[in-house]
């Protein structure tokens, strides 16, 4: 009992120093990474003093001074404590659990939290991103296309950013489905940006995983959003970038995934258009994989369509099903959730058919994922 109480307080303690380190040198992740490589854990670097963990390393005092100081420590402390009290996962770099995908990239976060019970380690992933200006084109373009993933059985997450536009339509698409997503944010679990979002937030981190390597409390700044694009391109087998105007966060992700040695596609768009020029020059120029369906993406991955019975209902005529699910809406508005439960449909299935309903002009989709008759 004693020795199982000495190595708790030695996990607890690796913790603590994990988050201090993590906190002085946030984005300068291989200085952090080196050290522990070369020391073997976060306890044995702090086993020195501010002077000698210099000029043994080469780092400037200053550095080793603000991460010895008693301020950071306190900081760490704090932090630890407060992930504790909100049920809010952590993962070291070197330690169980960290997303192999992340790991293998050469600025990967010495921590990770999540609050959520996704895994961020699902046999497939795809990040989805795009401009905050999307358009209804690429609106119905992103849900189109993480609909027929889960049609043709792909149980993937799919990551974003939580941001308007694209990403919050990959998200609630995803939501609807049932598949994992991630949402990757700029600053601490302790904050949602935009607070439009707060409620799909709360959501995902009930049946997805909200992820970030931001600690909390951390101030919210443009450049914030920018460096966190490096986890979603870090997570995912490849990223689709759905619409984009010349320059643009989605862009600077791809990059960073092309780095890392993942898949670069990006859907085609009209040549006059605005929030498409970014993506037909990722493909003209930068050699991006061209997608105009699911399929493509299924090539550029490596994917074998998964499709069931269950799952193959796209291309069925109007049926017995369809007339059923209007029939139900006779009575008036119904969420997705209501349909489920009166349906006993699989809800991929469902939110298929509702599409196809929607396309042929049968029912409208509401807000709150509630539908109705035209």
């Amino acid at each position: 009992m004693q020795g199982e109480r000495r190595m708790e307080g030695k996990m607890e303690d690796e913790i603590i120093y994990l988050t201090a380190l993590n906190m002085t040198f946030r984005y300068r992740n291989g200085v952090a990474k080196a050290l522990l490589e070369h020391f073997g854990s976060a306890v044995e670097i702090f086993r020195h003093n501010a002077l000698d963990l210099a000029k043994s390393t080469g780092l400037q005092q200053k550095i080793t001074t603000d991460l010895f100081s008693k301020q950071t420590m306190q900081a760490a402390q704090r932090e630890v404590e407060w992930t504790q009290k909100e049920g809010v996962k952590t993962y070291t770099l070197f330690g169980s659990g960290y997303p192999e995908r992340l790991a293998n990239c050469t600025d990967a976060p010495v921590l990770l939290y999540q609050r959520g019970p996704a895994s961020l380690s699902n046999k497939k992933s795809l990040a989805i991103v795009g401009t905050r200006d999307a358009t209804p084109y690429g609106i119905y373009t992103t849900e189109k296309i993480v609909k027929d993933l889960a049609l043709r059985g792909h149980h993937c997450s799919i990551i974003s950013g939580l941001a308007f536009g694209i990403d919050i339509t990959a998200h609630k698409a995803a939501l609807e489905v049932g598949l994992p997503t991630i949402a990757v944010f700029a600053f601490g679990l302790d904050h949602i940006q935009p607070a439009a979002h707060t409620s799909i937030a709360q959501k995902i981190g009930e049946m997805g995983a909200c992820v970030t390597d931001f600690p909390s409390k951390t101030i919210v700044n443009k450049s914030n959003f920018l460096k966190r694009n490096r986890i979603i391109a870090g997570l995912t087998d490849g990223v689709l970038v759905v619409e984009s105007k010349v320059t643009g966060g989605a862009l600077i992700t791809a990059d960073i995934a092309r780095s890392y040695d993942r898949e670069v596609m990006a859907v085609s768009g009209r040549w006059n258009d605005v929030c498409s020029k970014g993506c037909n020059n990722l493909i003209k120029e930068q050699g991006g994989g061209l997608v105009n369906s699911v399929e493509d993406i299924e090539k550029q991955l490596g994917w074998a369509p998964e499709i069931n019975e269950k799952t193959q209902v796209a291309s069925q005529p109007f049926d017995l099903i369809d007339s059923g699910l209007l029939q139900a809406l006779e009575r008036g508005p119904l969420s997705i959730d209501q349909l489920h439960r009166i349906s006993q449909l699989p809800l991929p299935e469902l939110s298929a058919r509702l599409m196809q309903l929607t396309l042929k002009e049968k029912v409208k989709r509401l807000q709150q994922h509630q539908y109705c008759l035209i």
